[in-house]
């Protein structure tokens, strides 16, 4: 083993044993390692915004860019300036613009992510197990799934008029209200299964610490 890879390897193996101390409680050792966590995760957010946002966006264009990465530059950088308003009182009136065009974009950007990649890919599969090599039964109960945790989206919030009269109008019929309690019964199992994921991995992580921590031992002292 190399002395960069020995260095790295008792790094890993103190702060492998300092996380773990944190089943005897909250202590300085485990704060320490916390700390320097947070310290190393800003850090690098830090140089990644600093490389491809503030370099890559707003310097280089007026470097070696053309007219059209110039024009681009200086939208953002006026962007930037009326965001740091936001930081003084009397002109965080100024970084509304800003903020509202970021608040737009993300919104945009996560609608269309949505869309795109979970109620496209995910309305395609399920028309995909209705091909002629798919199991019935399997294709049953995934539309089933489908179409009684939408049911229940739709139908589980109740609107609350004053009047007793308009309450009884507007509830859902009684089949329709069954549907949707066998869609609860879907995103139960759906949400059960992914906090079973969850605990999967963070075992998984558990038992290749626990075997780094072996390894390293075994072969330090053989």
């Amino acid at each position: 083993m190399s002395m960069p890879d020995f260095v790295g390897a008792i790094v890993g193996f103190v702060l492998t044993l300092a996380v773990f101390s944190y089943i005897w409680g909250d202590n300085a050792v485990f704060r320490m390692a916390s700390h320097l966590f947070i310290g190393v995760a800003a850090g690098y957010v830090a140089t990644a915004v600093l490389d491809s946002v503030i370099l890559h966006q707003l310097i280089f264009p007026f470097v070696d860019g053309d007219r059209n990465a110039m024009i681009f530059a200086i939208l953002f950088l006026v962007l930037s300036v009326l965001m740091l308003a936001k930081i003084s009182p009397r002109l965080e009136k100024l970084g509304s613009p800003a903020v509202a065009y970021l608040t737009g974009v993300g919104a945009a950007a996560a609608i269309g992510g949505a869309v795109m990649g979970t109620i496209f890919p995910q309305s395609a599969a399920t028309m995909q197990v209705f091909n002629v090599h798919s199991n019935p039964l399997n294709a049953m109960i995934v539309l089933a799934g489908t179409l009684t945790t939408v049911m229940y989206f739709h139908f589980g919030i109740r609107n609350k008029p004053r009047q007793e009269e308009e309450e009884h109008k507007n509830e859902p019929p009684g089949w329709m209200e069954s549907l949707s309690d066998i869609g609860r019964v879907f995103i139960a199992i759906a949400f059960a299964a992914l906090f079973a994921g969850v605990y999967l991995a963070a075992a998984t992580a558990l038992v290749e610490r626990v075997a780094f921590l072996w390894n390293f031992v075994k072969d330090l002292i053989f």
